[in-house]
């Protein structure tokens, strides 16, 4: 810019230049106040996020304590099942007999108690493998064992071992049912023993002993996907589908509990009954570095038992993370949509003019293209109408280009009947001046007979000639197919066409237009007879036949065929193998078209003794 130029705004006023104070105070505090704009929504939405968050883990600990509920009537329907199908079994048996009677012996029964305890032996054998119990024993009031389900067991019979110290005895020597889980000190294998008082008399007896395991029930817990154990009245964990947490317990025992369960010998003696690293917060519990959902329940079964169930939080954490995330990107992105659309907005009001006028630039050029392609629309509505004109033209012109080939075989056929018929009025005119007149009648009749044939002849031509109608009715296939022949019958003979033709028995009906059939028909035998030129012996075959809907009619010639070459394009319009001046190579292209028109098919093979095959295949009427 030349010094002293002054710049103008566009509506004409003097722009203040660049470099005046006070020009740019907007931009210099555009920039900050757009930063800190940014780290207030950032820290909104980060807030909100994280908000969002806690209350979505929140939700998600309420919905795993509630299935955790559902957990747990499972888990204890299932555990109850397991101990109340063997608590009627030493109900049963201490009212036995035979088990009232082995306990009423004395201490030296002989013989007689031997066979009893035998046969006690195997029954509680049999009843044990039957109920898939772990093991069925009888006790005397000394706690020795009499009788056991596992007698034949070598070192881990029960037979002859005391259990005098198990809880279950002492409760069931008192009177009382004894239950008691606890791992067994001969077969170091856990089980619930359920023990009944054997009473005679008012006095007891004996006590009659069933032992349940418990693996499948452990094994059946390790397919749901949750953490459980059932821990007793001293908080040791007994059942649990978790190896490391069996003979734990949740808290710490105290010295009495302590020396209770090592005189009992309840849970053997490598037991290591140390304190399970478990610390509750609510829903939530941390048990061996894992956080989960904890839901307990007192159990009605055994003495005092709890379940718990532990439920893992991580896909509920994962989830409510996603959701903190999904709220962020949300926020960030209605914050993007603002700004974008306060920008859009500028944009707009800046570009408004400029998109008016590019609008109606647009709009005056679309509708002139619109008046263009209406013309050019109505041009090739004409151009097809005069289209569809010069076609009907060109069919015609090669039909009547076809009759003039043919007419000079007509020429022959109509040249004998008129020989024949001066030859008769010569004679008549005779035989009249001879007074013959039966002789001139017979004459007379034989002249009119010729005349019928030049008038078949003539009226082939004529119908022909004609324009087609186009449309389609019921047609007779003989019919169609004698009218062709007799317009070629003077080229058959000249040549010496060797012709195959036997009409349906029953005339068969096609739907179709005489004139074009016969036309197509024709077309065919003429380049039949075209093919065939130069043959020794030419043949020429027609055949129809038909089934269900639909009937065919083949023409089929002994000439050279169809090469492969020329095959795909049989049909194209203006394709000939004929020299020059033959043909216009739309004769098959017409053909073809005519037959498509009535709803049928035109086809081509090559023969199978040689020769082309074209075949015509129309709607039965």
């Amino acid at each position: 810019m030349l010094h002293g130029e002054t710049n103008l705004s566009a509506d004409g006023r003097a722009a203040r230049p660049a470099g005046v104070p006070g020009s740019g105070q907007p931009e210099r505090w555009r920039w900050p106040l757009l930063l800190a704009g940014i780290i207030v929504v950032l820290a909104m939405v980060g807030g909100v996020s994280w908000k969002t968050t806690i209350w979505a883990e929140n939700q998600s600990y309420a919905r795993l304590a509630e299935e955790g509920r559902d957990r747990l009537i499972l888990y204890g329907a299932a555990l109850h099942s397991e101990v109340e199908k063997s608590r009627n079994i030493p109900l049963v048996l201490a009212s036995d007999p035979s088990v009232v009677a082995i306990l009423g012996f004395p201490p030296q029964g002989g013989g007689e108690l031997e066979a009893e305890t035998s046969a006690l032996n195997r029954r509680l054998q049999a009843l044990n493998e039957s109920l898939a119990t772990s093991a069925i024993y009888l006790l005397d009031d000394k706690g020795l064992t009499l009788a056991a389900s596992n007698w034949n067991d070598g070192s881990g019979s029960f037979v002859g071992q005391k259990f005098d110290f198990r809880p279950y005895f002492l409760a069931a020597m008192q009177g009382q049912p004894g239950r008691y889980f606890a791992l067994g000190s001969t077969s170091n294998r856990p089980g619930y023993y359920i023990a009944m008082p054997v009473r005679r008399d008012g006095r007891i007896l004996g006590v009659v002993v069933v032992k349940t395991a418990m693996d499948d029930l452990e094994h059946g817990w390790s397919g749901g996907g949750e953490k459980v154990f059932v821990a007793d009245h001293s908080g040791i964990v007994f059942l649990t589908n978790v190896a490391s947490w069996r003979f734990r317990t949740a808290a710490s025992l105290d010295h009495e509990a302590r020396l209770r369960i090592d005189a009992s010998r309840q849970y053997g003696e490598a037991a290591p009954l140390a304190p399970l690293d478990l610390q509750e917060d609510g829903l939530l519990a941390s048990l061996d570095g894992n956080r989960y959902v904890m839901v307990s329940q007192v159990l009605p079964d055994g003495d005092d038992w709890t379940l718990h169930v532990f439920l893992n939080i991580d896909a509920a954490r994962a989830q409510a993370r996603n959701l903190g995330f999904l709220t962020a990107a949300c926020l960030a992105l209605a914050f993007l949509i603002v700004i974008s659309a306060l920008q859009r907005a500028r944009l707009m009001r800046l570009y408004t003019r400029d998109l008016e006028q590019r609008v109606a630039e647009r709009t005056a050029a679309l509708v002139d293209a619109n008046h263009r392609l209406q013309s050019e629309v109505a041009f090739r509505q004409r151009a097809e109408v005069d289209l569809t004109a010069k076609q009907e033209e060109l069919v015609q012109a090669t039909k009547l280009a076809a009759l003039g080939q043919m007419s000079a075989g007509m020429v022959h056929e109509i040249n004998q009947p008129l020989t024949a018929l001066r030859s008769y009025a010569d004679n008549a005119v005779t035989l009249l001046g001879l007074g013959r007149s039966e002789q001139v009648r017979d004459n007379l009749a034989e002249i009119a007979g010729l005349t019928e044939r030049i008038a078949r002849i003539t009226g082939q031509l004529k119908q022909f000639a004609r324009k087609s109608t186009g449309a389609a009715e019921p047609v007779a296939v003989r019919a169609v197919t004698a009218g062709a022949l007799s317009l070629i019958a003077g080229r058959l003979r000249n040549e010496w066409v060797e012709l195959s033709w036997e009409p349906p028995a029953d005339d068969v009906m096609v739907w179709g237009d005489d004139v074009r059939l016969q036309q197509v028909l024709i077309n065919i035998l003429r380049n039949a007879l075209d093919a065939m030129r130069g043959q020794a012996l030419p043949r020429l075959s027609l055949t129809c036949w038909g089934d269900g809907d639909k009937v065919w009619l083949a023409v089929a010639d002994n000439g050279p065929g169809i090469p492969a070459s020329v095959m795909p394009h049989i049909f194209d319009p203006f394709f000939t193998t004929k020299a020059a001046g033959e043909g216009l190579g739309l004769g098959l292209s017409i053909s073809e078209g005519i037959i498509r028109d009535l709803g049928g098919q035109l086809t081509a093979a090559d023969g199978q003794e040689g020769g082309a095959v074209f075949t015509i295949t129309l709607r039965r009427a």
